[in-house]
């Protein structure tokens, strides 16, 4: 059976997460490419970010006679929903795609997935840089940086280099020899992918597929009452990652049980402020007790 993936990049006008302003896609049928797609897109936000176009070199006047994102939305959609989508920045790149999606009041489509920035990490854990450029030179192959079609075209590569060299068929494949889990996405919902500094973790670990906090990001705040490495250490015990901040990545946020109230219900704890942030944009988070943790560490799926 056909496994085809959604390989794509974006790129942002400015600090408006919903600028975006040029995509590049390339669809693969069993590792071998059978479409592209690139469109540069009007944003509402048409300010000028220095920053920004020293990096991919489009200025707002070059927009104003572009399809906005609603337009160019309906041409791609097909390549992401119900499939598995993947970029070398996943995180980044879904963040923006869901603030025009949310900005043009669109639906989430559903979808899994996937990013070769942390697929990089688990089968080259002993090189110095990830980054297209350097990934794609070891590979031999040679591109323009930037530029959303070149860095798409970048990522499939690397991505059909990496399964190759690994020997797998199929991205599933590539995914459950690491014991990493997809992401996923669909309406009023957002699991990210684990983040490519975490991944060395799942090198380390031992799987335990059957607990419930398997691959599941955790990260804690408030009066605990053990230290925070000790109870990362659980937490690595049971497959979970902890992590020092809320993310995108974070799953649950662990408030010590002393004060809890007063953490969760009052304003001054920026990581519960941002957990509830997150909560409210549909991702897949979970403030609770640490007396619940404790108890989830035991549970199983």
């Amino acid at each position: 059976m056909s496994e085809y993936i959604t390989v794509f990049d974006i790129e942002v006008l400015n600090q408006d997460p919903a600028s975006v302003c040029a995509i590049g896609i390339v669809e693969l049928e069993n590792q071998k490419i059978i479409s592209t797609y690139y469109s540069l897109i009007k944003p509402k936000n048409l300010t000028f970010d220095p920053c920004r176009y020293k990096i991919h070199k489009i200025r707002p006047q070059s927009l104003y006679k572009e399809k906005n994102f609603k337009q160019v939305w309906n041409e791609v959609k097909h390549y992401f929903e119900d499939s598995y989508v993947i970029s070398h920045d996943i995180q980044g790149d879904m963040m923006n795609l869901r603030a025009a999606l949310y900005q043009n009041h669109m639906t989430y489509p559903h979808l899994y997935m996937s990013c070769t920035n942390v697929l990089a990490h688990l089968i080259y854990p002993d090189i110095q840089k990830y980054n297209l450029k350097e990934l794609s030179n070891m590979i031999g192959y040679s591109f323009e940086a930037h530029q959303a079609m070149g860095d798409a075209l970048a990522c499939a590569h690397i991505l059909v280099a990496m399964m190759k060299q690994q020997g797998m068929d199929t991205l599933q494949q590539l995914h459950k020899h690491f014991h990493l889990d997809f992401g996923e996405m669909k309406e009023n919902y957002y699991r990210n992918i684990i983040s490519p500094e975490s991944a060395h973790q799942l090198l380390d670990m031992v799987a335990r597929e059957d607990a419930l906090l398997y691959h599941q990001s955790v990260c804690f705040t408030g009066k605990l009452s053990m230290p925070k490495e000790v109870l990362a250490q659980k937490a690595k015990e049971v497959s979970a990652l902890p992590m020092h901040s809320v993310s995108t990545q974070t799953n649950y946020l662990v408030i010590g049980d002393q004060g809890y109230k007063k953490v969760r219900f009052g304003r001054e704890n920026k990581k519960v402020m941002k957990a509830l942030k997150l909560m409210r944009q549909g991702q897949d988070l979970h403030i609770i007790k640490e007396m619940e943790f404790l108890k989830l560490l035991e549970a199983k799926k």
